[in-house]
């Protein structure tokens, strides 16, 4: 007759810690909760963006103020440029009534920095991912590839363009 043997409780308690360093060790090679999170971040604060362009929109739009501008709306005090607001501190950024400086003050001290670019457009960035940056231009916030661009409206009938860059939410 043969004898059934089992293994007995040492050698499961070994196998149970091995595998249990080896999760350890592993597993932060395959999830990546950091760069999760700032991805989620900067489509929330996409969300609030677009949510805060309708509202404006609206808004201007029963002034009757849709000219190419800028022109401001009142009690607000935000400025915009046909009806959508005018990619400025004064426009998106009070828009959204973001916690944000720019990006050559004090950026650890806010939640996101932005800077002004050339071509009527304002780049959008954690300060916590940018940092204080030594340059005072986009290269700033570009140069770590986890940012919104805010560009302002063509026309009454072309909406600003938002758009979102995360390919180095990751690092």
């Amino acid at each position: 007759m043969k004898r059934n043997q089992g293994f007995t409780l040492i050698e499961l308690i070994i196998v149970i810690v091995i595998l249990g360093i080896l999760a350890v060790t592993a597993a932060p090679r395959f999830f990546n909760f950091a760069g999760d999170a700032r991805v989620s971040v900067l489509t929330g604060l996409k969300g609030s963006v677009q949510g805060a362009t309708q509202t404006v929109y609206a808004k201007a739009a029963i002034e009757g103020q849709l000219g190419a501008g800028p022109n401001t709306l009142n009690p607000s005090g935000i400025t915009i440029v046909y009806g959508y607001p005018d990619a400025t501190a004064s426009g998106i950024i009070a828009a959204a009534t973001l916690d944000a400086s720019a990006i050559t003050t004090t950026a650890a001290s806010t939640d996101w920095v932005y800077f002004i670019g050339a071509a009527n457009d304002i780049y959008l960035a954690q300060s916590s991912v940018v940092g204080t940056p030594a340059s005072a231009d986009a290269a700033g916030i570009t140069a770590k590839n986890c940012y919104i661009r805010y560009t302002n409206a063509a026309s009454a009938e072309n909406p600003p363009t938002i758009a979102t860059t995360v390919s180095g939410c990751d690092d």
